[in-house]
């Protein structure tokens, strides 16, 4: 039996532009857990299959690639730069290991977790008393390049798992064991992850996933491989769109990952568009009204980079130099530079028009976010991650001086915007249960305001300091607010435009004349799977 699966309204499947697929099937085939984007906060999402009820999973901001216990108990996830389980029964939320920039991980029953920490490391095993150890090394004199995606077999103690290498030949999907890692068997050539279900193995041939057959005694191919689902995608990090559990299967077409940037009037009137389609995600507004900083995927690397495209020029400037992960943009209050995160923990600041190279102003750890950059030029607006304060706002010079946190405690602080006077700053906050606005005093705070009530996310002040926009879903709305120093009152919040679908990313000019939406182009990919039921029959 097929069908159309559909994830709810006003949510968008996926977890940024590294992890856009996330469905994860249950041991079972009767739960599915997926990353996905409500009011431009991602969560962990988890549905019964059987009655159609979907709720929000908790502490599970920011997650990717979850995975599941085979006594389906727990969830694994990547978030903020740990691989992390929550417990579906209590909600507790366990950071289990660091991972850089993770590339999936999987359970056995005897509670061995095998995890890919990167794209360019081995495998590593974390054991059920939780000692961590390499599994699998690189093999660079063989022009390996990373191992990723592991997936257990159903004896629980061989691994399946996807190579990527220069050559070929040795890139592809391998088999090693917890006995002896050291001992290595290709099983297929593929660009994608393996997706294990019983004794199939589920392979990426171009867009045609095929189930391939595999003898229990030795998990080699055995028989002739069959069709299961066609057209089937694959990410950028080598995830397929597919997931699979004894009798059911989900997979999805690949169409396409790129968005548009729409210019639009404040009554949500297209006025045009900002370059060509492509790979896109966050984006900041020159202080000019004109250019744009926007973080998008480089065609050749596949990585994130930062780009400035200039409404008088048809191609846009790459600036960020690394081939590495490159993100949150940020203008200078002048215009004349531009800061953004490289490798997802170093502050990186380069001239606008790319002609000098970068500079490394500052480096942290855990990884961390850019949200903002002062009027005056002295202070830079980051999100930094705790293990028990989960995200935070922290203030740091762009010389790279030392860092003073602002807003820290036991919810989640987001998406800070500096006000123009430097006397406040608006950010989104989840202390309610859903990502709400609060504005405070700055630099001290402590007379905070909450601006929201229905949810809202990335606020954007307008020039004037006496109007914030914010996002909520694919809706802008317009705060206008009444100044009394030192108070700041609400005078009025009005729906401006609904942008008609899932917003990625917006901002608005400084005069407050024109948004700049991330929208899905025309040609993206479809919001719907295809889920089948005895698809091995």
């Amino acid at each position: 039996m097929r069908a159309a699966w559909t994830p709810p309204d006003a949510v968008e499947v996926g977890s940024g532009a590294d992890y856009p697929f996330g469905l994860a099937l249950a041991p079972t085939g009767r739960r599915l857990v997926y990353p996905a984007a409500q009011g431009g906060r991602v969560s962990l999402w988890l549905q019964d299959l059987s009655t159609g009820e979907t709720r929000a999973l908790p502490a599970t901001d920011g997650a990717a690639a979850p995975f599941w216990s085979p006594d389906e108990a727990r969830v694994g996830f990547l978030s903020g730069g740990r691989l992390r389980a929550i417990h579906l029964a209590s909600g507790s939320v366990t950071d289990l290991a660091e991972v850089t920039s993770g590339r999936g991980g999987t359970w056995n029953s005897a509670g061995d977790l095998i995890f890919a920490p990167d794209g360019t490391s081995g495998l590593m095993r974390r054991s059920a008393d939780g000692t961590v150890a390499a599994l699998t090394t690189v093999d660079r004199e063989a022009g390996e390049q990373g191992h990723s995606w592991p997936a257990f077999l159903p004896d629980g103690r061989h691994v399946a798992y996807l190579v990527m290498a220069r050559e070929r030949a040795r890139a592809g999907i391998w088999l090693t064991s917890l006995d002896n890692p050291a001992m290595r068997t290709r099983l297929a050539d593929s660009d994608a992850q393996p997706v294990i279900a019983g004794q199939t193995l589920l392979i990426l041939n171009d867009t045609a996933l095929m189930a391939q057959p595999l003898d229990p005694t030795t998990w080699l191919p055995a028989g002739r491989s069959m069709l299961a689902g066609v057209p089937t995608g694959r990410a950028a990090l080598g995830q397929v769109f597919a997931t699979a559990a004894s009798d059911v299967l989900i997979y999805r077409a690949p169409g396409s990952n790129l968005r548009e940037l729409r210019w639009v009037s404040p009554t949500g009137e297209t006025l045009g568009r900002a370059g060509e389609p492509a790979a896109s995600w966050d984006l900041r507004i020159a202080p000019d009204g004109r250019r744009v900083a926007v973080t998008q995927l480089d065609p050749q690397f596949r990585t994130l980079d930062v780009w400035i495209r200039d409404g008088t020029q048809p191609v846009p400037t790459r600036l960020s130099l690394d081939t590495d992960i490159d993100e949150s943009a940020v203008w200078s209050p002048d215009g004349l530079r531009v800061a953004w995160v490289g490798k997802r923990r170093h502050i990186q600041i380069r001239g606008a028009g790319a002609v000098l190279p970068e500079q490394t102003s500052a480096t942290f750890d855990p990884p961390i976010q850019l949200w903002d950059w002062s009027r005056d030029g002295r202070y830079l607006l980051i999100g930094r991650r705790n293990p028990q304060t989960r995200d935070d706002l922290w203030v740091v010079p762009p010389t790279g001086a030392e860092p003073n946190a602002y807003a820290a405690g036991s919810f989640n602080q987001t998406h800070g915007a500096f006000s123009p006077n430097g006397q406040w700053v608006a950010y989104a906050s989840d202390e309610s249960g859903q990502s709400e606005i609060y504005i405070d005093t700055f630099p001290e705070p402590g007379k905070r305001i909450r601006v929201t009530t229905a949810g809202g996310t990335e606020p954007r002040w307008r020039r004037d300091g006496n109007a914030l926009y914010f996002r909520r879903g694919s809706e802008v709305h317009l705060v206008l607010l009444s100044r009394t120093q030192p108070q700041i009152e609400i005078a009025a919040i009005d729906r401006l435009f609904d942008g008609g679908a899932a917003i990625r990313s917006f901002d608005v000019t400084p005069d407050g004349s024109r948004f700049l939406l991330n929208l899905p182009a025309p040609s993206a990919a479809p919001r719907s799977a295809t889920i089948v039921v005895h698809w091995n029959r």
